[in-house]
């Protein structure tokens, strides 16, 4: 009885698997396409399903974690003071203190030339004019200052003879300006036609610098507009202007505000530019750009990003700190400073 059944209900399945069949081949042009369509949407759906989840996964703001962005821009501040800088969150730029240690060391030409060996590869366009009694130096410098691209305006000047020191530096010590012959003075930095950031103050150093930003010199030019004290010192500075090699579409003269569109420099740049200077020293330049660009990626806010470099990079974070014009291009300090008779006149705190 037992095997009969068996029989019974193999023989069932077996007329049931042949019905199957004979209906997937009869309408096999029409199941095929059809079963191919479903796994299609199958597919599609599972693939938004999996986007959805992702877009729903962000890397917290480190600030989250750390503190608010007040406190970090604080915080921040607090480190970049020691170095003579401050970041500036609106147009994510760092910029000069007014009363930084960068004051106390003045200016002359050793500086520009310390520039290139500490990887700044800058353009310098120094203006020396004499007005007042005194020498006057008004310098431009556009470029790449290590990790960051920027620019800067500088106004010094000095009542003191030119410096002779056998196989050391001959030629003029400038100091910084006292903080009643500053001047008010902006510029607009663009990379290849388009705006950066621009800078606008009264102030003896005006500075900009953008983190992350690789340029080169060549592809910077800044607009930069100078309100002198009256006509005579404006004619002394566009004197020294065309004596450098400024022409008549480069500068423009309103009362007394002198506009000037340095791109291309006029003056002799220093020695230590080298080709083989710059090309090895953009190179790392760029390569650390391109590494805080991947260690950063999943940030778009700068505060976020530094917090990340110094928890993941502290050699990179010092790197950074390190931005504009560090201690070592002053260096040349130390072999001129007892030759110069002049007191100091800067401006106090």
């Amino acid at each position: 009885m037992l095997l009969l059944l068996r029989m019974e209900y193999g023989y069932t399945a077996l007329s049931a698997a042949s019905s199957v069949w004979a209906f997937l081949n009869q309408y096999k042009y029409v199941l095929i396409p059809a079963a191919l369509i479903l796994i299609l949407l199958i597919s599609v759906r599972y693939r938004i399903a999996r986007k959805k989840r992702k877009d729903q996964m962000f890397v917290p703001p480190v600030t989250d974690i750390i503190g608010s962005e007040s406190e970090q821009l604080d915080e921040l501040n607090k480190e970049l003071a020691t170095f003579g800088f401050k970041y500036e969150p609106y147009q994510d730029i760092f910029l000069s203190l007014m009363y930084c240690w960068q004051r106390d060391f003045g200016y002359c030409r050793l500086y520009d030339e310390a520039t290139a060996p500490f990887s700044m590869i800058i353009d310098c366009e120094p203006i020396r004019f004499e007005y007042a009694g005194k020498k006057w130096m008004i310098e431009f410098w556009k470029g790449q200052y290590g990790m960051t691209t920027g620019g800067e305006v500088g106004i010094y000047y000095t009542t003191g003879n030119d410096l002779k020191i056998k196989g050391i530096f001959n030629g003029t010590f400038y100091y910084c300006v006292n903080d009643e012959d500053r001047i008010n003075m902006s510029f607009a930095l663009r990379k290849n036609g388009n705006l950066l950031f621009t800078r606008n103050g009264y102030h003896w150093w005006l500075t900009g610098f953008k983190l992350g930003e690789f340029s080169d010199p060549e592809e910077l030019a800044m607009d930069i507009m100078l309100d002198l004290y009256d006509r005579a010192m404006v004619s002394a500075f566009v004197d020294a202007l065309r004596k450098t090699g400024y022409r008549e579409n480069e500068y423009s003269v309103h009362g007394s505000r002198v506009y000037v569109h340095f791109e291309k420099p006029h003056s002799s740049q220093p020695i230590t530019r080298t080709f083989f200077t710059e090309h090895f020293m953009q190179l790392n330049n760029e390569s650390l750009c391109r590494a805080y660009a991947r260690l950063t990626e999943e940030y778009t806010d700068t505060l976020d990003k530094l917090a990340l470099v110094r928890q993941e990079s502290p050699a990179m974070y010092n790197q950074i700190l390190n931005m504009g014009k560090p201690k070592g291009v002053y260096n040349a300090y130390s072999s001129i400073k007892n030759y110069i008779k002049e007191p100091s006149t800067n401006g106090k705190e």
